[in-house]
């Protein structure tokens, strides 16, 4: 499904009050990426005092406070994540105690804050669902149909236009665009070619 997610991965790393805190970023596509996220992060880090994480993945909402007092590490991960309507992300946030308890106060601030800069970090970009269409057309109408898609091209992102080819009743196209933006270019090819040209889902 179309959703916003992060641009690249990135981390964010600063010190509250003699504690460590390290927050890690990555766009994730399913659970199990989420969960091999968590594990190269405790590789990296097999020290750290504790490995907060969360994560969103559809309908998926997870996340672990890691030993810390309950309800300050993974749930205000989480909702960062949520404010900011963000999908397929996975979140890890090492902390190297420093000696001083910051309080529950003072622990929400730490995890959600330094999650935050590191999201501030990575960026977003939108990811749209994308269809994949077969267009026949007759030779007739070759160059009417090559001449839309080319300007659809320029004026749909994203577009693909493959290479023509031909068969025995005339052109075959192959196109991929926007799942929203399907059946406007469906109408436009059946005005342009009078109803001559035939578009099927191919996937």
């Amino acid at each position: 499904m179309a959703h916003r997610t992060v641009a690249v991965a990135a981390e964010h790393e600063e010190l509250v009050q003699g504690s460590r805190f390290i927050a890690y970023v990555a766009e994730v596509d399913d659970v199990a990426e989420a969960a091999a996220h968590l594990a190269a992060v405790r590789a990296a880090h097999p020290d750290a005092t504790h490995h907060c994480w969360a994560y969103r993945v559809a309908d998926a909402q997870r996340f672990s406070d890691d030993g810390e007092p309950g309800g300050t590490a993974g749930r205000p991960m989480l909702e960062v994540i949520l404010k900011r309507g963000l999908d397929r992300v996975s979140a890890v946030v090492v902390r190297y105690f420093g000696g001083k308890k910051l309080g529950a106060g003072g622990l929400v601030r730490a995890y959600s804050g330094s999650l935050a800069k590191a999201l501030d970090a990575a960026g977003t970009r939108e990811v749209v669902d994308v269809v994949r269409l077969a267009v026949h057309a007759p030779f007739a109408a070759t160059d009417a149909v090559l001449r839309l898609l080319d300007a659809a091209a320029l004026e749909r992102a994203p577009f693909v236009r493959e290479t023509p080819e031909f068969d025995g009743d005339g052109l075959v196209v192959h196109v991929a665009l926007a799942v929203a933006a399907a059946e406007e270019l469906r109408e436009e090819l059946r005005e342009a070619t009078r109803g001559a040209a035939n578009v099927e889902v191919v996937d």
